[in-house]
């Protein structure tokens, strides 16, 4: 689960970096975040990270399916736009800078 959420949080933070340069940002932590990293998100990137990480923790699978391919949509509609974009900008940041361990896991 951890392993998770890092990857989560990855994409966020790389989303909320180039989609969102302009806007003011706050450095976040989270037991599930490691500590050598310092994560700064906008407000919306924060509110959408701690959904996303809630929804991970509380997921009722213990082998979690990718959400895409996931039965159960917990999601509200909201997130899960926004969780898309974010999924579909920082998946290609990460593919075009030669992240295959991330095209392998989005692919399946």
């Amino acid at each position: 689960m951890k392993k998770d959420i890092s990857i989560l949080i990855d994409f966020i933070h790389v989303y909320c970096k180039n989609e969102h340069c302009q806007t003011e940002k706050h450095l976040i932590s989270n037991s599930y975040i490691d500590v050598k990293k310092k994560i700064s998100l906008c407000g919306d990137c924060t509110e959408l990270a701690v959904y996303a990480i809630n929804k991970r923790i509380n997921c009722p699978f213990v082998y979690k399916p990718p959400c895409k391919k996931c039965i159960v949509q917990c999601y509200e509609q909201q997130y899960r736009e926004k969780i898309k974009k974010v999924m579909k900008y920082s998946g290609m940041y990460f593919i075009k800078r030669g992240r295959i361990d991330y095209l392998i896991k989005y692919l399946l």
